[in-house]
Formats: C-alpha cells, structure tokens, sequence
C-alpha cells in the first residue's frame, strides 16, 4: 500500500495540470488521471501569507485493485510539519462543536491519508449525513507539529455539496474494471 500513496497524492496534485475526463458534483470534482485511476476530490483556495494557498480532501481508488482505496488530505502549503506516524484528526459538524468523528490518519510528509476501508466508509458516510444538514460543510482539525495540541492545529473546511452523488459514481466506477 505504501507504494501507491506517493503516486496516489501526485495524482490529486496533477489532475489539475492535465486535460484528462472529469465530472463536477457540486463542490467535487470526479476525475480519471491515469487509465486505472479515478480520484474524487475537493479543493480550497484561500490567501495565507500574502500568497494563494490550497487544502485539498480526496478519495482514490485504483481500478486495477479495488481494495486499495485511500483518502487524502492535503493542508495548506507550508502548514504541517508533523512528523508523528500517526495522526489524530478531529472531523466537527461546525466549528465550534464537540468532534463528532476521531480518527487516526497516517503520515505521508506532506499530506495525511487513510487506508483502512472501514474508516474511510465511516468518513464518507459521515461526509453524506453533513449534505443533509443546514451546515453542508465539515471541519478537519490536525496538529500541525508533532507537539502541537488542537489550539495550534491545521484547520480545513471541507464543503460537502455534491459529496454523495459524487462518492456514489466514485464507488461505482472504482468497482468496474475500466
């Protein structure tokens, strides 16, 4: 599995440079990178140190092996220096709740992923039930350094319009063999 997270995260990265298949579900955006994989993904843009930074969330799947399936969350540039292996995520309806979902994403430098399917199904159903509520967002808090507590951690706003229809043809499509 290890193999397929860096060329996993440089997929989101460069679905973006190339012209490849995509389909748009609200705030997700669906799309084909390489012949086997299929990526649904949500990405955030805001001005952070006089620059553009953006965070992204996503889902992979590689056609060829269904059961590798990751999800991926990308900070915002320059924000995550943890070097922890495990990394604890706090998901929150809105941002001044309780968490509502806690889990235990991994380290890949720059970016943290899952790769237990249960827990990802456990996110995206989470995801699912946050698009029927008034809110239509979800709140990802992470420590930024390794010693870090949740008063200085990363926090991602994650739209989640659009997410069940898209996740619905994301799973659909990973099941068939392209």
């Amino acid at each position: 599995m290890r193999r397929f997270l860096p060329y996993a995260a440089l997929m989101l990265y460069l679905s973006g440079t190339f012209a490849i298949a995509q389909e748009r579900y609200g705030a997700w955006l669906l799309e084909y990178p390489r012949s086997s994989v299929v990526t649904l993904s949500f990405k955030r843009s805001v001005a952070l140190h006089n620059e553009v930074a953006t965070s992204e969330l996503g889902f992979i799947c590689d056609q060829g092996n269904p059961s590798r399936l990751v999800a991926i969350l990308v900070p915002f540039d320059g924000t995550f220096e943890n070097w922890r292996d495990v990394v604890p995520v706090l998901i929150r309806r809105r941002s001044d709740d309780p968490f509502d979902l806690l889990q235990r994403w991994r380290n890949g430098s720059e970016y943290i992923f899952l790769d237990n399917k249960d827990e990802i199904h456990e996110l995206a159903s989470f995801l699912k039930a946050e698009e029927t509520y008034s809110e239509k967002s979800a709140h990802f808090y992470f420590p930024k350094e390794a010693d870090a507590g949740l008063q200085n951690a990363n926090h991602i706003v994650v739209d989640v319009w659009g997410f069940s229809d898209g996740f619905d043809v994301f799973q659909k499509t990973c099941a068939s063999v392209r």
